[in-house]
């Protein structure tokens, strides 16, 4: 709420503004959903005080109305202080605070100029049931695995699928074409904890279930995700092992879905968490979901929006985003269209709303605002990160559905030396594409009022990019050359 990020911005130069939804805002109750519940100590509008009741003016607040209120009184002040209106305004949020930049642009895009909506719960309610799913999945197995042995699997996973790994960071760049089995490693054995294990077939059930996800509810993870939030367990001093589920779902599912009605976590097997969740689904899905593919609002308010998401993003998965992008191409005629204004980035090897091995965007922001304040939309955002033997690594996140390739020389640590391949272009419909164009291998997408630069005389993006890469090779050859 009120916290780095705000400071950072005001240290910026911005005026900007935050607000804990009218909810208690003590960090040590951030998992805490007692709020919900009418007598739980915070009252909604109508001040009401029926014991065990929802209380859905707080929750209206929760799903987008603090979120609007912030905004209109926000510039509110500013104006009266500063005596004029904000040039511009912008939504920056992650998490809850995509969600609620999400319901901004399906329902009130008008109020702000552009939306940074980072790893968003988009369908709120399917991510908070769904981080619930590792934990049914061992209590109908009983079967709990160890941190460390769910490290393990991951381990195997990663090198298993070695040909979409990007070796010099260890992670993999698209986790969602390896197709690796855990039972491969059934009846290996390792050590965890100081104790000798040995892979069975329950515990490679478990691991592929994981990862398998509820059929049709929401995606299960991809190899090489760390699952040790989700998956997280107790164990006891006797060797005994049990549940130790996510505490917001926890949270969430005993106050919220169950009303305080009392429950033991160890029976939330399979079946009991479909039954749970086709519940939560009916009685909150269409106050907190904003999954509407419907975008025709931001299209029309000329307002754009942003949304980067980290692949190894095990509380909120990547597909969560791209899932609904896919729905928004449906309904808003095509990816082409869509780019137009509202645009989506996946990071390989970064976490929930950031951190990970994998290079985090440097300044999405910044990206944000040349694209509404200079017409300039993002095909790339920058990346950085480091290796594991602390080398900088730097990359340029590709605009979906492009993914990154190696271009075969120049320093793999180098963004230079990688491109973006595999994107979705459409040429301008006053200007047909030329053979100059296909000669380079690329289809030029020249903007409104920006000058189409000849490709012949600049070269394109491509060619550019392995110049670079060669440059990059010759330079760190260590025999003095330079290439300018």
């Amino acid at each position: 709420m009120f916290g780095a990020h705000l400071g950072a911005a005001v240290k910026s130069g911005w005026a900007a503004v935050s607000t804990d939804g009218g909810h208690n805002a003590d960090l040590d109750r951030l998992t805490d959903a007692s709020w919900i519940l009418s007598g739980s100590g915070e009252t909604g509008l109508n001040n009401t005080s029926q014991s065990g009741m929802i209380n859905w003016d707080l929750l209206h607040n929760l799903a987008s109305r603090s979120a609007v209120d912030q905004i209109l009184v926000g510039r509110s002040i500013v104006e009266q202080y500063y005596g004029e209106r904000p040039h511009h305004t912008y939504w920056n949020g992650c998490s809850t605070g995509g969600r609620q930049g999400y319901a901004i642009a399906q329902k009130y895009p008008d109020l702000v100029d552009g939306i940074l909506a980072v790893a968003p719960a988009v369908s709120f309610v399917n991510v908070v049931m769904g981080a619930l799913w590792p934990q049914a999945v061992m209590n109908t197995a009983k079967t709990y695995l160890s941190n460390c042995e769910l490290e393990y699997f991951r381990a195997h996973a990663i090198q298993g699928c070695e040909a979409t790994m990007d070796t010099r960071i260890g992670i993999l760049r698209e986790p969602f074409t390896c197709a690796w089995s855990p039972n491969k490693l059934v009846g290996s054995a390792f050590e965890c904890d100081g104790i000798q294990v040995v892979v069975t077939d329950l515990m490679a059930q478990v691991i592929q279930r994981i990862h398998d996800g509820p059929a049709g509810k929401f995606p299960g993870l991809d190899w090489g995700v760390p699952m040790t939030t989700l998956a997280n367990i107790t164990t006891h001093h006797d060797g005994s092992r049990s549940p130790r589920p996510f505490r917001i779902s926890a949270s969430w599912l005993k106050h919220a879905v169950l009303q305080d009605q009392p429950y033991d976590i160890t029976e939330l097997d399979e079946e009991s968490l479909n039954r749970h969740w086709v519940a939560a689904l009916a009685d909150f899905g269409g106050v907190m979901n904003t999954d509407d593919p419907d975008l025709s609002k931001l299209r029309d308010s000329k307002t754009k929006m942003l949304t980067w998401h980290g692949i190894d993003d095990e509380i909120i998965p990547y597909q969560n985003s791209l899932n609904y992008r896919k729905k928004v191409e449906g309904v808003m005629g095509g990816a082409a269209e869509v780019d137009e204004y509202f645009r989506l980035f996946l990071a390989s090897g970064v976490t929930h709303c950031g951190g990970g091995i994998g290079p985090n965007p440097k300044e999405p922001l910044d990206a944000l605002i040349r694209w509404v304040e200079e017409n300039d939309p993002p095909d790339t955002l920058d990346a950085e990160g480091l290796d594991a033997e602390g080398h900088l690594v730097t990359r340029e996140l590709c605009l979906w559905p492009s993914t990154a390739r190696y271009i075969g020389i120049g320093d793999t640590n180098r963004a230079s030396s990688w491109s973006c391949i595999g994107g979705t272009y459409k040429p301008a419909a006053h200007e047909p594409i030329t053979e100059k164009e296909f000669d380079y291998g690329v289809m030029q997408h020249p903007q409104d009022g920006h000058v189409q630069r000849n490709v012949e005389e600049h070269g394109s993006g491509r060619t550019k990019q392995i110049l670079g890469g060669l440059k990059d090779h010759i330079e760190g050859l260590g025999m003095g050359l330079r290439v300018n």
